[in-house]
């Protein structure tokens, strides 16, 4: 169980202009896979492998977020978990 979820304030802005909500990026951060940037950030992103696991898991949220589960959840490497901000990758 992941505790409180902490927002810096640019990442606020970015998810609230972008439509992206707090329970979308708990799925992300619960189910995703995480790579390091080389610049002290960690993405956190759903591969097709977590995408299947999501669909059986959550049938619900694959048709509630369809295009929206190519979010990138970014993070710092170290230090204090926060979110630094969030995006969907472009196809």
């Amino acid at each position: 169980m992941m505790g409180p979820i902490l927002f810096s304030e640019h990442a606020r802005v970015r998810c609230a202009q972008r439509g992206i909500d707090e329970s979308l990026i708990c799925m992300v951060l619960a189910y995703g896979r995480a790579e390091y940037d080389h610049h002290g950030g960690r993405l956190c992103f759903l591969g097709q492998s977590e995408k299947r696991r999501v669909a059986r898991a959550h049938p619900d949220m694959m048709r509630r977020y369809g295009r929206k589960l190519d979010l990138v959840v970014v993070m710092p490497a170290k230090g204090v978990q926060t979110v630094v901000t969030a995006y969907v990758r472009p196809r």
